[in-house]
């Protein structure tokens, strides 16, 4: 082998010694996106390198062996966009060939609805801050955002209840059964364990201990929907829920018959449109600080809380909501509440006009003047930076700190209002399996900065140790 041939492979070493280095301090310092980025780049110049070898775009070259630049850049710039077409028809076909994206709600005789959508109460944007630095946040991963466990459940049983008794069981994320001794409710039903939709780019829920699907409960008569977002209006679950009365926000109406929910089972309600079902089941829809939206078209259909006065107990259902004054409001129209069940998780300082923070979660409780207040939209989808627990954790401090009852139930576990307050803290019982040995080992820490230099060393070789300095000192 000639000196030459042996310093080239020395700094090719070096080369794939410095990237994996590189790589291996991203990894530890939970930048894997970069990673799949370095990933990316060596497969579409892999793919580059095999596309040369085949006629294309060999029409001006002079020599096909050697392929030019140019060549290369239009093989790319092909993939790109072929790339760029493939997303664009597959977006295409989901939004106007899925059922899963709904029906058109058209427009409606709101005060709400102008400028050719639904507005907040309080002019809102939906994201605030940065966009590039959000996605600069995202890029960031974080190994607790996911549990990666099988958290621990209960098993739905159903309960016998007294006469003037209501029971509330959550399934996570924003799922609620209500129960009383002859009536069955949910309230906005995503179940079952695949993923959330739009098809197989929606997250993954959480392995829980236990799984719950509709033919594990007991017939539901009543469905109450607080908004059309896909984490809280699932069409196969919609439809499994047959014989039931829908009871929606203004525009959701025409997603459920577009599932062939019939007409007559659905009541769509403006913000502070009131019903009595019986004479001990009162509902109103109250208003939410969020937005909407299946498809392209956002705000198209209403959004909304909702205020329950069933079987001698006051119950509000917040739906998702960015905090106002309007819960002071709600709070002085229907309250007090028996337990206010709100969104107390996926916040973000981005989009903090349309979630709330825990600590304002707990202080919308307190606006409603509610008893108690049950956490939820939270703990089964990672839609947010946060840790996977940090929802519950902050919710319950801030209810220590504004001396504000906080139910924190078993998933799947049912509690009556009035009774024993669940307060479990539970979720800190979850063994979270140690970081890999890579992540944390000090040893790995202080070889990265070796393996630098090292690789560093190799790619420069030729000028650390010229070959006519090897060549004299032969000589």
């Amino acid at each position: 082998m000639t000196l030459d041939a042996y310093h080239s492979r020395i700094k090719s070493a070096g080369k794939i010694l410095f990237l994996l280095t590189v790589m291996l301090w991203f990894y530890r310092n939970n930048l894997q996106s970069l990673n799949f980025f370095i990933i990316l780049v060596f497969l579409i110049r892999g793919s580059i390198n095999l596309l040369c070898r085949t006629s294309a775009f060999t029409k001006k070259e002079t020599d096909v062996s050697n392929p030019s630049f140019k060549r290369k850049a239009k093989i790319f710039s092909s993939m790109v966009l072929l790339f760029v077409v493939v997303i664009l028809l597959s977006a295409t076909a989901f939004l106007n060939l899925s059922p899963q994206v709904g029906g058109d709600p058209g427009s409606f005789d709101s005060p709400h609805y102008y400028d050719g959508k639904f507005n907040n109460l309080n002019e809102t944007s939906v994201s605030t801050g940065s966009f590039f630095g959000t996605m600069l946040d995202y890029m960031v991963g974080d190994d607790d955002r996911n549990p990666s466990v099988v958290l621990p459940t209960k098993e739905y049983q159903n309960m016998a209840l007294n006469e003037s008794d209501v029971s509330i069981t959550w399934f996570g994320h924003s799922t609620i059964l209500i129960q009383s001794h002859n009536t069955t409710i949910l309230m906005d039903p995503v179940l079952g364990d695949g993923e959330l939709d739009p098809l197989i780019f929606g997250p993954s829920p959480f392995a829980y201990e236990h799984t719950y699907d509709l033919e594990d409960l007991p017939r539901v008569d009543y469905v109450f929907i607080s908004h059309d977002h896909y984490d809280h209006l699932d069409m196969g679950t919609i439809q499994s829920l047959e014989g039931a009365e829908f009871f929606v926000p203004l525009g959701v109406k025409s997603h459920l018959t577009t599932w062939d929910i019939p007409s007559e089972d659905i009541k769509e309600f403006d913000w502070y449109d009131e019903h009595n079902i019986s004479s001990e089941f009162f509902i109103a829809l109250t208003p939410s600080q969020h937005f909407s939206g299946r498809g392209i078209s956002g705000d198209n259909t209403l959004w909304g809380s909702w205020v329950l006065e069933f079987n001698g107990h006051k119950i509000f259902f917040s739906g998702d909501s960015g905090y106002s004054d309007e819960y002071a409001e709600i709070g002085d129209k229907y309250g007090p509440f028996d337990i206010a069940i709100i969104e107390a998780g996926q916040y973000n300082e981005a989009w903090s006009t349309i979630h709330m923070f825990p600590e304002q979660s707990v202080q919308a409780s307190i606006d409603l003047n509610a008893s108690t207040i049950l956490p939820i939209h939270n703990t089964k989808y990672v839609l947010a930076l946060h840790k996977w627990d940090a929802p519950l954790e902050r919710v319950t401090a801030a209810g220590e700190l504004l001396n504000q009852t906080v139910s924190t139930p078993y998933i799947g576990d049912t509690f009556v209002l009035g009774g024993e307050n669940p307060d479990t803290r539970w979720w800190r019982d979850v063994e979270i399996p140690s970081p890999p040995w890579l992540k944390v080992s000090s040893f790995v820490g202080f070889m990265i900065p070796l393996s630098l230099i090292a690789s560093v060393a190799m790619v420069n070789i030729q000028r650390l140790v010229p070959i006519e300095s090897i060549s004299k000192e032969e000589e």
